[in-house]
C-alpha cells in the first residue's frame, strides 16, 4: 500500500534532498520558525488574540506592542524584519512609546487555525539574513514546494499551501517532521553569521582585487595568483619568481633602466608587494570559510541539513563551540588585514601609478 502522507521513514532523502536547495531551505524553515517560534505552533491563546488584537488597530503605536506582546515575542518578531521601520532591539527600546510602527502593507495573519505568510513578506523576511536570495529564484521555489513528486511512490507531497493568490503556509506534515530535529532557529542563526561574516569578507578580498588591478590587471588572474601564492610560500621574490615562470608582464615590470634606490620606485615596488601577500592571506582564509561553510552546504559538506540542525540543536561533537571559536578567530584576522588596506585609497595608488609610469619614461629617456 502506497504511502500518501509526508514521513520521515518514507521520505527522508527527499526532504535532505529539498533542504539542501537554498531557495526552498530558507522558504521551508523560515515557515517553520514563524509557526514555531513565534506563533508557538498556535497553541498559546494569549499569544495569538494579543497578536491579532495588535493587528485591528488603525495606527500601532510602540506602546501597543509593549502592553500586548510579551518580550520575546517582540524580539523574535523584530529579528525577522516585520515591523519596516525598526531594524533590531536596541533600536525599538529607544523608540519612544508614541512611535508608529509600520508592519507594512500586507502582513502575517492567523486565519482558521491557519498562519497565513503573504510571498512578499516571506521574502523580504528571508532577504534580510541571505541577500544572495533572488527573487525569481523564491519564486520557483515556491511553486516546486507546492508539489514534490515522491521517491518511493506516485503521490505528490505538497510541503507547502497557497492560501489564496499570495499566501503560504507550511504543511503539518513537514512541521511536525521538522519538529524532530531541535531548534531550526538556531541553525538559521549560525547561517546568517557566517554569511555576514562572508558578506564583510567579500567586500574587503574585492578592494584589495581592485588595488591590485591598478598596479597590474593580469596579477588578478587564478593562474599568474597560483604562481605568487607558491612563490610566498617558498619565500621567493614574487615578481622575478614570475618572470622565471615565463609570465608575461606589462613593461612597467621591466627594471632593467629604472634605479631601484629611487623613492617612488621603492614606495611602488613595497606597496604591490603588500597587496599581493595580503591578498595572499585573505585567499587563505577563504579557504577556511569555505570550509567552515562545509558543516551544512556546498559539494563537500559533512552533513545533510537535518543532521546539521540536530547536531547544532544540542552541540554534537561541540559544533557550536568550533564554529563560534573559528569565526573570532577569522573575525581577528579580517580586522587585521582591514586594518592595513584601509590605509590605502584608491586615489593614492593610481596617482603612485602615474609617478611610477612617468619615473619608466624617464628611465628609458637616459
Amino acid at each position: 500500500m502506497e504511502h500518501k502522507n509526508l514521513t520521515l521513514e518514507h521520505d527522508k532523502n527527499l526532504i535532505d534532498n529539498i533542504l539542501d536547495i537554498v531557495d526552498m531551505r530558507y522558504i521551508i524553515l523560515f515557515l517553520y520558525i514563524i509557526r514555531n517560534d513565534l506563533f508557538k505552533d498556535l497553541t498559546d491563546k494569549a499569544v495569538v488574540e494579543s497578536y491579532e488584537r495588535v493587528l485591528m488597530l488603525d495606527e500601532i503605536f510602540k506602546s501597543n506592542v509593549v502592553n500586548f506582546w510579551d518580550e520575546e515575542f517582540i524580539e523574535t518578531y523584530i529579528d525577522l524584519g516585520l515591523i519596516k521601520n525598526v531594524r533590531s532591539v536596541r533600536a525599538f527600546q529607544q523608540k519612544d512609546d508614541d512611535f508608529i510602527l509600520k508592519l507594512g502593507e500586507e502582513t502575517i495573519t492567523l486565519e482558521n487555525d491557519k498562519i497565513s505568510v503573504p510571498d512578499d513578506t516571506l521574502y523580504l523576511i528571508i532577504n534580510k539574513k541571505f541577500k544572495f536570495l533572488k527573487r525569481r529564484n523564491f519564486n520557483l521555489a515556491l511553486t516546486r514546494l507546492k508539489g514534490v513528486r515522491c521517491e518511493k511512490s506516485s503521490m505528490i507531497h505538497p510541503l507547502i499551501f497557497g492560501i489564496g493568490e499570495h499566501d503560504y503556509t507550511l504543511s503539518d506534515d513537514f512541521y511536525y517532521i521538522l519538529d524532530q530535529y531541535g531548534n531550526i532557529y538556531q541553525a538559521i542563526k549560525i547561517e546568517v553569521t557566517i554569511e555576514g561574516f562572508y558578506q564583510r569578507f567579500n567586500e574587503i578580498q574585492e578592494k584589495i582585487k581592485i588595488f591590485i588591478k591598478i598596479f597590474e590587471p593580469a596579477l588578478n588572474t587564478k593562474p599568474i595568483m597560483k604562481k605568487i601564492a607558491k612563490a610566498i610560500e617558498e619565500s621567493k621574490d614574487i615578481i622575478q619568481y614570475l618572470k622565471d615562470e615565463k609570465v608575461e608582464l606589462s613593461d612597467k615590470f621591466n627594471f632593467d633602466k629604472i634605479n631601484k634606490n629611487d623613492d617612488i620606485y621603492q614606495k611602488w615596488n613595497s606597496q604591490l608587494l603588500t597587496l599581493l601577500k595580503t591578498r595572499n592571506q585573505i585567499e587563505q582564509l577563504d579557504k577556511k570559510l569555505i570550509d567552515l561553510k562545509n558543516h551544512y552546504s556546498g559539494k563537500n559538506k559533512k552533513y545533510r541539513y537535518l543532521e546539521f540542525i540536530e547536531k547544532i540543536s544540542f552541540n554534537e561533537d561541540e559544533i557550536v563551540d568550533i564554529i563560534q571559536n573559528s569565526l573570532i578567530d577569522y573575525r581577528n584576522e579580517l580586522v587585521k588585514i582591514n586594518e592595513e588596506i584601509s590605509k590605502i585609497t584608491e586615489k593614492e595608488l593610481k596617482l603612485l601609478n602615474l609617478d611610477y609610469e612617468r619615473l619608466i619614461i624617464m628611465s628609458s629617456e637616459e
